[in-house]
This record gives structure tokens, C-alpha cells and sequence, in this order.
């Protein structure tokens, strides 16, 4: 897989999106790592039209739209339904695993804190 050229990462936590960035920044991840702070801004990104993300990295518990609630809506939405999703959680719950293999736009499951060796498992070129 080649370097993607836009990445969108869908996370509250303004520590863990500065170390996931940083980290896919370090191994050339993608050309651009755009973050937003919950569903709802990434959601109004999205229907900007500006600019089109090859692969998203979802939290699920955050405020005013949460990561189920933004799945709900981007699988129902025809340009946006096939966009690669990777759900980004503390969540080790299985029933939240099982669920999210529902949608099938998720691609995977990761658990954080983000290693290398996620994203390697995305992308076996990288480091």
C-alpha cells in the first residue's frame, strides 16, 4: 500500500490525537492527518466536500456525536459507505468489537495507545 494522501482521525483526547499524529507523521502514514474533536465536526468535513479521506480512525466515546452514531450515519450515506474505517478505543469490550464488525466499512478494531505495529498491520511497507 502506498503513503495515503489524507487520513482523518476522529478523536477527543487532544494527548492521544498529538501522539497518534506524531507517530504516523514519523513513519509517513499518510501526506495528511487531519483531526476533529468528535463525529459531528468530522461529519461536517465530510459533507464540506473539501477534501476526501482515503481511511478514518474513529474514537467511540466522545461528546455530541459519538463514534456509533457517526458509523450509523456514514453507512447509510452512498458516497462516503466504503470508506475504510478503523475504530481507535480503550473499549475492550467485546460486545463493542462484535458491534462494530456489523458496519462494513470497519476494517479493524484497535485498541489504544496506537502502535507501530497497528499500522503496519494496515500497511505492511511502513518502517
Amino acid at each position: 500500500m502506498k503513503q495515503l494522501s489524507m487520513v482523518y482521525l476522529v478523536e477527543d483526547d487532544m494527548i492521544t490525537t498529538f501522539l497518534i499524529k506524531t507517530l504516523m507523521e514519523k513513519f509517513s502514514f499518510a501526506d495528511e492527518i487531519q483531526g476533529f474533536q468528535n463525529g459531528a465536526d468530522a461529519w461536517n468535513a465530510l459533507m464540506d466536500g473539501t477534501a476526501d479521506p482515503e481511511m478514518l480512525f474513529l474514537d467511540l466515546n466522545m461528546p455530541i456525536m459519538n463514534g456509533w452514531e457517526f458509523l450509523g450515519m456514514i453507512s447509510k450515506h452512498p458516497k462516503y459507505s466504503k470508506l475504510p474505517i478503523y475504530i481507535l478505543t480503550s473499549s475492550i469490550d467485546p460486545t463493542d468489537k462484535a458491534r462494530s464488525a456489523e458496519f462494513k466499512n470497519v476494517k479493524g478494531y484497535l485498541v489504544k495507545p496506537l502502535s507501530l505495529r497497528d499500522l503496519q498491520s494496515i500497511n505492511p511497507s511502513l518502517g
